[in-house]
């Protein structure tokens, strides 16, 4: 029996979609060629290619070895570098809800593993400001498709439960050693930066007193650098979430009619105690004060767009028609 688990579950991650490895990029390359020669020797001639920007190269790999031998490599020649982490690495995270916080991790796990899933890591996660234990745990599963079979799971120690995905935060990550974005510290080759002063060396260990005013180390303003009105950090907002010329004024009106109405037509007293979502309680939000909006029909908002635009248009038209008529009249 305990081969045939093994066989299932190696079959199992065998079924997985192998994606390709993340792109590592890379500063301070002085010699181009010298590095294509050292990697052909220690990965491969096929298995590299190469792209250049303004500050970094980049260099995306073919496989998962060749990926591993190239950040081995990077290490020991203490490069400036980032990338991201394989996909092969990456445990699948759910959250389980409705289990009481007294629960040792320990005893969540056995359970788990006794229903066959392979469990890496459980925490429980706490509460966003007095930070006390929630109802709510994250379960680190190694990548299979069996792990996808526990979001079926709707009972544990005898206790009612819901698997959910994790909340998915809309702004973007900072490591605060680099003080650069989009990448995290185990994966991060840069030198340490001061997000005070922007000077190369630990926050921790800056020289200038308290008050010394700050300066940026990734624009150069007068603000520390992880202050999210940095034009760095906004210029990464807007391209993770662009807006259309074409939909941008609308969307504005769309916004503020649905806020209109959501004010005027308030929540209903009889649910004054709906189920709290995952992103809800690790937030401090109350559900009461923050109930979701009924979906509205966007084809009925936008032609009461148009409409009430045109009754606003054709007078002004009108008027301007009247105006032109009138100096056309003078001139004669």
């Amino acid at each position: 029996n305990n081969a045939t688990n093994r066989q299932t579950e190696n079959t199992n991650t065998n079924d997985l979609p192998i994606k390709a490895p993340p792109p590592v990029f890379v500063r301070g390359v002085e010699d181009f060629p010298e590095l294509c020669t050292v990697l052909i020797e220690l990965i491969g001639v096929d298995n590299f290619v190469c792209k250049s920007s303004t500050d970094k190269l980049k260099i995306q790999t073919s496989t998962p070895d060749a990926y591993r031998s190239l950040i081995r490599y990077l290490k020991e020649e203490k490069a400036e570098y980032h990338t991201y982490q394989l996909q092969q690495d990456k445990p699948v995270r759910v959250v389980i809800r409705n289990l009481h916080p007294s629960t040792p991790t320990s005893l969540i796990k056995s359970e788990l593993e006794i229903r066959q899933f392979e469990i890496r890591n459980i925490t429980n996660v706490l509460h966003k400001t007095n930070k006390h234990p929630l109802p709510l745990f994250f379960v680190d599963l190694e990548p299979s498709t069996q792990s996808n079979e526990i979001y079926k799971l709707t009972s544990l120690l005898h206790t009612k439960i819901k698997v959910e995905e994790p909340f998915k935060a809309k702004t973007i990550s900072q490591y605060l050693n680099c003080q650069n974005y989009g990448h995290t510290k185990t994966y991060c080759g840069y030198p340490p930066r001061c997000v005070r002063c922007g000077a190369y060396h630990l926050s921790s260990a800056c020289p200038n007193p308290r008050d010394t005013p700050p300066t940026c180390a990734l624009c150069q303003g007068s603000h520390p650098a992880s202050y999210k009105g940095c034009a760095v950090y906004k210029d990464l907002q807007r391209r993770k979430k662009p807006a259309t010329s074409n939909n941008f004024f609308l969307s504005d009106n769309i916004r503020d009619k649905k806020r209109i109405v959501k004010d005027s037509h308030p929540a209903n007293d009889a649910n004054t105690n709906p189920t709290l979502s995952y992103a809800q309680a690790t937030s401090g939000q109350s559900s009461n004060h923050h109930l979701p909006p009924p979906a509205a029909d966007i084809n009925k908002t936008i032609t009461s767009f148009l409409e009430d635009f045109k009754s606003l248009i054709n007078p002004l038209i009108s008027l301007l028609t009247k105006v032109i008529t009138s100096l056309l009249d003078n001139k004669k």
